[in-house]
């Protein structure tokens, strides 16, 4: 058994991981280690080199310009394309191929898509407004919204042939799978209305990519005080517990585990997997929401100082997976121009449509593929593919073949065309199997509160001294789900610690 000492032990090496290390080095305080569970930095950003580029399997985009510390960092640091340094707007490239394709390879009509997507903006526009009241779901709030919104801008009598309400319904499902994709919920039906407006989105593009990847902020962000932040990187070191002692509590319970490892009852102890013990004066918590929900019942000891609202509110958040299954290709087959391509399935009947969406009476070993929600080219993989999947995790139990087979169906019926070779390489993200995420981002799911972020992110405190803090996007009230919001958090656990420290002195 390996024992060691710090003042100060932070849980994960993502982007809060690192960003709160960053911060304290800035500040001259030395005395901490991060330990990192994986074999890597970098959690839910995650770039894999693939021959002449790379390719990435987690974070990709820099949401927002305007106020975005990462945007910064990365316009700072030239890790971005110029165009994006000189304007602060989305890039409008008129000469993009944007398909909407039925399930029989036919572009969807245009006026009726333009008048779909217009009145679903209008819908999610109109749920930002809503305010506290009875909170229903989103999802049901949208197509109430669309619905009426289309039955006012067409004619009539459209809608009195049923063809024509299952296209506006096909519309409105492929949006449904867009918006779990973008919200990182398995079902818009499990989305909270009122608390929709909290996300906050950053002005400007939303869709910036690095151009080596996100590896390279994480090299940009540790070189500044790369030895120094390198060597107190330790890897392959999983947290089973987080151990406080009983003397510090107004209850005592039978036996104390931290009293078999450590004789000062102010000091934190840690165990890891790899049979090290760490002790410490307070641990910063990055892990995922996805972990915590799965753990929080038994990774503080005792788990009595988790008050319970604390942990109602882990429970209560939403945090769904998003998947990529990435396709390679020996050479494109596809427009050199194209942007995206949107599956619209076909839906029989609203009451069907929903079934759909809900899973109910959904098989999903046929239908899993029904998730996907785009697939579009790679920025920096010339010969690959990506489907972007929200909705479930099927796949993930699935063979490499299997999964290859599946979408090579879709592409040919959506596209039209019987030549769509077999991919000769997949990789796929699998994120909700990962044991040390369980997911890819948190989200207001229906039921929270408007104050659970803000419960998740309290520090533990015994006697006015913390112990246990806690970092990572799903404990920032208005950027939770994205890197920006993580990295802010890390710094904010960091100048808490400092502070703390500061007056403690």
């Amino acid at each position: 058994m390996k024992t060691l000492e710090i003042q100060v032990a932070i849980i994960g090496g993502g982007i809060s991981g690192v960003s709160c290390a960053i911060e304290l080095l800035n500040n001259d305080l030395k005395e901490f280690l991060i330990f990192e569970a994986t074999e890597r930095i970098g959690g839910r950003c995650f770039t894999v080199p693939y021959k002449d580029g790379f390719l990435e399997m987690g974070a990709q985009f820099i949401h927002g310009q305007v106020d975005n510390p990462i945007f910064k960092i990365a316009s700072e640091n030239d890790l971005i394309e110029e165009i994006y340094k000189n304007s602060i707007a989305e890039i409008d490239d008129p000469s993009r191929l944007v398909m909407f394709k039925d399930w029989n390879g036919n572009q969807i009509d245009e006026k009726i898509l333009d008048w779909a997507q217009f009145c679903l903006y209008e819908s999610y526009s109109l749920a930002r407004l809503q305010s506290e009241n009875e909170d229903p779901n989103l999802g049901e709030f949208i197509y109430n919204n669309y619905i009426r919104l289309m039955k006012e801008k067409l004619d009539p009598n459209f809608f009195e042939k049923s063809e024509n309400l299952n296209l506006i319904n096909s519309i409105y499902q492929w949006n449904f799978k867009w918006e779990c994709m973008y919200n990182g919920c398995a079902s818009m039906f499990e989305m909270s209305l009122n608390n929709f407006s909290k996300y906050q989105k950053l002005e400007g593009c939303q869709i910036i990519e690095f151009k080596k990847g996100y590896q390279s902020l994480f090299d940009t962000l540790i070189e500044k005080h790369k030895e120094k932040c390198s060597q107190r990187i330790n890897l392959n070191y999983e947290l089973r517990n987080i151990l406080v002692c009983q003397k510090l509590l107004n209850f005592k319970l039978d036996g104390c585990r931290h009293c078999e490892f450590s004789h000062n009852e102010n000091k934190i102890v840690l165990l890891f997997s790899n049979e090290t013990v760490v002790i410490c004066d307070r641990v910063v918590c990055t892990m995922s929401l996805g972990y915590l929900k799965e753990n929080i019942d038994d990774l503080i000891v005792p788990n009595l100082i988790i008050c319970e609202e604390k942990k109602k509110s882990v429970k209560r958040m939403g945090f769904g997976t998003v998947n990529k299954i990435i396709l390679i290709y020996d050479k494109p087959f596809w427009d050199k121009n194209l942007e995206d391509i949107y599956s619209i399935w076909p839906t029989e009947s609203t009451e069907k449509m929903f079934e759909s969406l809900k899973h109910d009476n959904f098989d999903l070993e046929s239908r899993w593929s029904e998730d996907i929600c785009t697939i579009c080219p790679t920025l920096y993989q010339k010969n690959a593919l990506i489907a972007w999947i929200a909705g479930n995790h099927y796949h993930e139990r699935l063979t490499n073949e299997q999964v290859k087979v599946e979408c090579t169906k879709i592409l040919k019926k959506f596209l039209g065309r019987d030549d769509i070779p077999q991919p000769v390489d997949i990789k796929r993200s699998n994120w909700n199997s990962n044991k040390f995420f369980k997911g890819s981002y948190s989200y207001y799911a229906y039921g929270t509160s408007s104050n659970d972020i803000q419960r998740i992110a309290e520090p533990i405190k015994i006697k006015n001294k913390t112990l246990i803090h806690f970092a990572g996007e799903a404990t920032h009230e208005s950027f939770y789900s994205t890197v920006h919001g993580a990295y802010l958090t890390g710094i904010r656990e960091a100048n808490r610690i400092i502070s703390e420290t500061n007056k403690s002195s």
